[in-house]
């Protein structure tokens, strides 16, 4: 298998639980790029977030790429955006009336800013802002213009109401926006992330390899949680599992590598990269 594209999430998989790159997953990476192979990250985030870790691996410039915001934008590393699926204020009115459906909070995001209504910012808020190194502005909703649009919106909670919050969701939640879960965090805190319907890191990286003039078989995705899954449901894609992986995408995994506190992504590399030469 000849790899032209590496498209990886980044927490959970690139990251370590304390949020580093391992010394021999930056290593394996590095050698990738040198090769020539594209290393793309494929995150929830935003640019500002994927930024620092992608200036350790020696990625920059605007022959590099980031997939952000679950598949939401696809961005150059200078900020052009090449693809974007945005969610409008029609969207917003409507999230905010599922809110009232659970103890939960909802917060969203453009390339530049994290809203939210909760004047009383939640840890998780707090958190999310100082990771992705990105400003919370707090905002009711007649102060958003009708023309507002944003990439993605989040309902966070306790792992607990984030569960009987999605049970008491319809069907048509479902049906008119791409939902999935970032995986419940060291805080004990879980997430619905929210975007567009035709948005999904599987669709970004099939769009971006397409461009780039890559075959979907010479790309290797490696993910952990259910926000990976699209990448796991194209069969032509190389699939690395993560072996803190949820179930999902094991059962669909070419490969299970170790964890990523066990530089799983190395292991992998070495495996595959060692094959094709």
């Amino acid at each position: 298998m000849a790899i032209k594209m590496i498209a990886t999430d980044l927490d959970g998989t690139l990251l370590t639980s304390d949020h580093r790159i391992s010394s021999k997953t930056k290593k394996a990476l590095q050698m990738a790029n040198k090769m020539g192979i594209k290393v793309v990250p494929a995150s929830g985030r935003p640019l500002p977030g994927v930024l620092p870790y992608l200036k350790q691996l020696n990625i920059s410039g605007r022959n590099n790429y980031a997939i952000l915001f679950n598949g939401g934008v696809v961005q150059r590393l200078t900020g052009e955006k090449l693809i974007s699926n945005d969610l409008t204020y029609e969207d917003l009115k409507e999230l905010l009336h599922y809110q009232k459906l659970g103890k939960v909070n909802l917060h969203f995001m453009t390339e530049n800013h994290y809203y939210t209504m909760d004047r009383n910012l939640s840890i998780i808020m707090a958190a999310a802002s100082a990771l992705n190194n990105m400003k919370i502005r707090v905002r009711d909703l007649p102060q958003i213009p009708q023309d507002f649009r944003f990439i993605k919106a989040e309902f966070s909670g306790s792992a607990s109401e984030i569960k009987d919050f999605r049970e008491n969701l319809p069907k048509v939640f479902f049906e008119k926006w791409n939902t999935s879960s970032s995986g419940i965090s060291s805080l004990g805190t879980d997430t619905i992330e929210v975007n567009n319907l035709v948005a999904s890191k599987g669709l970004a990286i099939h769009q971006l390899a397409h461009r780039l003039g890559f075959h979907e078989n010479e790309v290797v995705v490696f993910g952990d949680q259910g926000n990976d899954l699209s990448m796991f449901e194209n069969n032509n894609f190389y699939k690395v599992a993560m072996g803190n992986a949820i179930s999902d995408l094991k059962e669909r995994a070419d490969l299970i590598t170790k964890d990523h506190d066990d530089d799983g992504i190395a292991y992998a590399l070495k495996k595959i990269i060692t094959s094709q030469v």
